[in-house]
């Protein structure tokens, strides 16, 4: 058996070996243009309910789900000014989590009651949060998505009813695409004529590199990941005043151990009119999985893939195929994949060492030694690592 499978990648919940790992970095959890001034929203990420609220000043903040007087779920409290106040009886608690009001108490204890706060950071359109112990590490940053003119979309996916983990291996897998996205809309005539990607992954400061050359080819496709759970890769760009390709970072968060949702944040690169009449219009992300034409939600679609009702044909002419070929293929895996029946190949190179890294770092945590501080380079571009003369050595 893999030492991987001797690790429990699966579950991160509030101690377990993979959840104390990814409460060491900032995670995405909520888009911030969905969070305006003076609401509280309910969230749960990695089986932890909490209560995230933004202030009348525009800071977020994150306190535990339950108020510390009755137990009443926080968010359904009134938000006023930095503070949010509870439903039930009106305990008030300011953004570090200190109670600072007891209306119905003759001699109030406040100073005796306090929760937990998360810190918080906006970045990318996303809201990030960190749920570990100890001081945060500094937010990575993605100069890309930076900077007054820069177009971000942020958005997040469509709730995946399996685990996180299904979602790292497929990000780590470059083979899928021609099957699972291509394959759906190009079925020839008697018979399949794809050419799989030729696939190389290497260990990075940051995570891993995973290229896919196709044959006659001599430029590679790059997909770039980050440790410990997203990666950025290149898409088409749609309007034809794009000066280049779109650059997408999506994140893998579980919110609980059957449950992930992605965080994506697309940098859209237009400028001038273009750019104005961009941002005027609400855009959905591509690569989300819209209602199909007849109603029917993409879960519902898949399920009847998966029972033996739809065939893949009768998807082909459907706009979200390629939400549907992942999700059809990662819950299809079952809720938590069982890897020991697995049979790897070459192509597989990337999968297998992400999830080396994964098995080393859980490893080393579970014994107590120092763990790989990943970070990106500054300067680092989508082709940087992949050069020409590499690709061509490779024919």
């Amino acid at each position: 058996m893999s030492d991987v499978l001797t690790m429990d990648i699966a579950h991160t919940g509030p101690g377990t070996l993979a959840g104390r790992y990814m409460r060491m970095f900032w995670q995405p959890v909520y888009c911030s243009g969905d969070l305006p001034p003076g609401r509280s929203v309910p969230i749960r990420i990695m089986s932890e309910e909490l209560t995230l609220y933004r202030g009348e000043t525009g800071a977020a903040h994150i306190l535990p789900f339950r108020c510390a007087h009755r137990g009443t779920q926080l968010s359904t409290g009134w938000v006023e000014g930095d503070d949010i106040r509870c439903f039930y009886h009106g305990w008030k608690y300011d953004g570090s989590g200190q109670c600072i009001e007891q209306p119905a108490e003759p001699e109030p204890f406040c100073q005796k009651v306090r929760l937990r706060s998360y810190p918080t950071r906006e970045y990318m359109g996303l809201i990030f949060a960190y749920l570990g112990e100890g001081e945060p590490p500094p937010l990575p940053r993605h100069p890309e998505f930076e900077g007054e003119d820069a177009i971000v979309d942020a958005r997040a996916s469509m709730v995946y009813p399996c685990n996180y983990f299904n979602r790292i291996d497929n990000a780590t897998d470059m083979v899928h695409t021609t099957f699972a996205h291509f394959g759906l809309h190009h079925q020839p005539e008697g018979g399949f004529e794809f050419h799989a990607p030729r696939i190389e992954a290497d260990e990075t400061d940051y995570g891993a590199v995973i290229a896919g050359q196709y044959p006659g080819e001599t430029v590679k496709k790059v997909h770039h990941y980050f440790m410990p759970n997203y990666n950025e890769f290149g898409l088409r760009a749609v309007d034809p005043a794009e000066t280049r390709p779109r650059v997408r970072f999506s994140w893998k968060v579980p919110m609980d151990d059957s449950h992930a949702v992605n965080f994506l944040a697309t940098r859209v690169y237009l400028t001038g009119e273009a750019a104005e009449r961009y941002r005027s219009r609400p855009a959905r992300a591509e690569g989300d999985a819209p209602e199909g034409a007849s109603g029917e939600s993409p879960l519902e679609l898949v399920r009847s893939m998966l029972a033996g009702r739809l065939y893949v044909q009768d998807l082909a002419e459907r706009p979200e195929g390629v939400a549907l070929g992942d999700l059809t293929t990662m819950v299809g895996q079952g809720v938590v994949a069982d890897r020991t029946n697995e049979r790897l190949g070459r192509s597989d190179a990337g999968v297998i060492l992400v999830r080396k890294m994964w098995e080393r770092e859980l490893r080393a945590l579970s014994e107590g030694r120092p763990l790989k501080r990943w970070t990106r380079p500054d300067d680092l571009e989508m082709t940087d690592y992949w050069s020409a003369e590499r690709a061509g050595a490779a024919e």
